[in-house]
């Protein structure tokens, strides 16, 4: 596992949104243990069962994608996260784009 995956997987499991959906025991797409998969996770978000999810959820998912990879994942708004998720899960959002921007 890359020190990249680790940290989006540990920044995933701070979700209480993506805990509930059994995001440690492998139930995303694209998220696991050991790896992220973020074109898995793209392709099941955008054509597959993105559908079967709450707005909050779909929107922590692309936010996954886009601290991820920016370029490539960009469809992510911030202003529409700040006025959907409730407070734990976008306290676990911000946490997750601090820990990903202070790295750099």
């Amino acid at each position: 596992m890359s020190s990249i995956d680790e940290r989006l997987y540990r920044i995933a499991c701070s979700f209480p949104a993506l805990r509930h959906k059994g995001v440690e025991r492998g139930n995303i797409p694209g998220i696991t243990p050991t790896d992220f998969y973020d074109l898995d996770l793209s392709t099941w978000l955008y054509k597959g069962g993105g559908g079967l999810l709450s707005h909050g959820e779909f929107l922590i998912l692309e936010a996954l994608l886009n601290l991820c990879n920016p370029n490539l994942h960009d469809r992510f708004n911030l202003g529409e996260a700040l006025q959907t998720l409730d407070p734990d899960n976008m306290q676990a959002l911000l946490d997750g784009i601090r820990s990903t921007y202070n790295r750099r």
